[in-house]
């Protein structure tokens, strides 16, 4: 199967295309790991990260991306390893976990109906609002780490942050 990488930054992340691999603009699919629709929530009402968890876990589950460990893994490495990052226009998280709790691999974009207190990647005890989320599932122990480099250049650029935000503000998936 084909990798399809984002064109525009594929070169700047340190990637380079091999003959065969499809590039689009637009559409990020690394691997096995997919932005899935079904997962996709748009005004998710919760109160808290942990809400977060809970709701979205359990959807997880019931359509089979992960499994038991996946809940009570997600929520010990956040505790310890928060996933807010300080990006414009709003703070997102990217919260993930162990791969022993992923069946399928997964990217579950998730934006909330109000904003949430979330700790900061680089300073566990600073929080910030996080109205966007970003769930990955990944099977491979070692596979996240492109990803997340990937993402983190990304909505670090302020136009491609924005440009997220104005695609969830009218409700649609990225």
């Amino acid at each position: 199967m084909n990798n399809r990488i984002l064109v525009k930054d594929a070169r700047t992340a340190g990637l380079r295309p091999k003959a065969g691999d499809e590039c689009e603009v637009g559409l990020l699919v690394l691997g096995k790991e997919t932005i899935m629709r079904e997962l996709t929530a748009i005004d998710l009402d919760v109160e808290s990260y942990e809400q977060v968890f809970d709701t979205m876990g359990a959807r997880f589950r019931k359509l089979g991306y992960v499994n038991d460990t996946y809940l009570p893994s997600i929520k010990k490495r956040e505790a310890q390893y928060p996933t807010a990052l300080p990006v414009e226009p709003y703070p997102i998280a990217i919260p993930h976990t162990e791969a022993t709790a992923i069946i399928h691999p997964f990217i579950a974009p998730v934006r909330l109906r109000e904003s949430v207190k979330w700790g900061d990647m680089s300073n566990p005890d600073n929080m910030f609002d996080v109205r966007l989320v970003f769930m990955l599932g990944f099977k491979d122990p070692g596979e996240h780490i492109e990803l997340l480099q990937i993402l983190m250049y990304n909505f670090q650029k302020p136009e491609v942050g924005r440009r997220a935000v104005r695609r969830y503000d009218r409700g649609r998936a990225l």
